[in-house]
């Protein structure tokens, strides 16, 4: 007898059905469905759910290189046990490159209040503008749908549901997915989509602590009015208006951060670099350096089966150095959840609609 690493397994059939534009792109940048991004978007998700567990970083990547495959040492490298076969469901798939287009808003530090588009301002990358003209990579079309089936070892079914859970609830993945664009659903084999007030959620002091948090998204944060997610009301099944009023918010969140004078300043705690405002600090890396929002910004079903945009703080250790005259990074992060508390057109996720 043979026995692999596929041995004493079992299968999860689901339907993926994709929300928004995803940029799924392949070698020459243009949209392929394919399984690899979607194993990382799980492995992702599984730090938060099930890794968040684990008693300290050694054990967590230990675990998860035993699930999902591991280079780190060679003398301990590994394969993947979870297996992805993504197929599209015949007629009900596709591929488009037709411009993306939901509408413009008024941005205060553009020509002194010109209107920019919302789709642009989401997608610079896969969406660009040159000569006048506005150009759109291929994309996976929203509504697009995908048989997803994914093996695994019996023993992990478990946490495999629960990653799904997160997903379903919070992830994207493709280019600009931290703006909503690859959001996803899941449906089938007796998947029940979570409410959000039933994910487990550690203190926001705590994860930002210089000394308990950590350097990448561990777990999903909380302050006392609940998680740090943010819905808007059912607007329709249309993606397209959820998109627009997740736009209007974030840009007017970040313009109403003041960025003057030059150097480090608050809004640079919502990602870099930030437009004419690099910061000169080597640890900040000038105009060549990066780090990415900690908020994400996404278009999801509600229990009720609804089109909803959510916008979720998922706080981790900054990994760039911060000036405390400026104040401590959470008092920095409450003065934005404040406003995101104020908007409304917003709600806590699991609130009061």
């Amino acid at each position: 007898m043979i026995i692999t690493r596929y041995y004493n397994t079992t299968t999860l059939h689901l339907t993926v059905e994709f929300l928004t534009p995803t940029f799924l792109g392949g070698a020459d940048q243009n949209a392929e469905l394919r399984t690899a991004p979607f194993k990382n978007l799980l492995r992702q998700w599984w730090r938060v759910a099930v890794g968040s567990k684990k008693k300290d970083v050694k054990e967590m990547l230990t675990a998860e290189g035993d699930l999902f495959g591991s280079v780190l040492d060679d003398s301990k490298a590994s394969a993947s046990r979870v297996r992805l076969m993504l197929t599209p469901v015949e007629g009900d798939f596709s591929f488009s490159g037709q411009e993306v287009d939901f509408g413009k808003t008024s941005h205060p530090e553009v020509k002194g209040g010109m209107k920019v588009s919302n789709a642009l301002y989401l997608g610079f990358g896969p969406i660009t503008y040159k000569g006048g003209q506005t150009e759109t990579k291929r994309y996976i079309a929203p509504g697009s749908k995908a048989k997803l089936d994914i093996s695994f070892p019996k023993l992990n079914e478990a946490d495999l549901r629960e990653i799904l859970e997160y997903v379903d609830a919070f992830g994207t993945f493709g280019s600009r997915s931290r703006n909503g664009w690859g959001s996803v659903s899941f449906s089938g084999d007796v998947f029940q989509r979570k409410d959000t007030r039933a994910f487990a959620a550690v203190a926001v002091s705590r994860l930002l602590d210089p000394e308990q948090g950590k350097p990448y998204p561990a777990s999903l944060g909380s302050d006392g009015e609940g998680i740090l997610c943010w819905e808007t009301h059912p607007l329709g099944n249309d993606w397209k208006t959820t998109m627009k009023t997740l736009a209007e918010m974030y840009m007017n969140l970040r313009t109403g951060i003041n960025i003057k004078p030059q150097g480090l300043q608050e809004r640079h705690i919502l990602g870099y670099p930030v437009t004419n405002h690099a910061v000169s600090d080597r640890d900040w890396g000038g105009n060549e350096g990066r780090m990415p929002s900690q908020l994400r910004l996404m278009v999801k079903r509600n229990l009720n089966d609804q089109l909803v945009g959510r916008i979720l703080h998922l706080p981790h250790k900054l990994p760039k150095k911060w000036n405390n005259g400026l104040g401590q990074e959470l008092d920095i992060w409450k003065k934005i959840h404040a406003r995101l508390d104020a908007n409304k057109q917003f709600h806590r996720c699991g609130g009061a609609q």
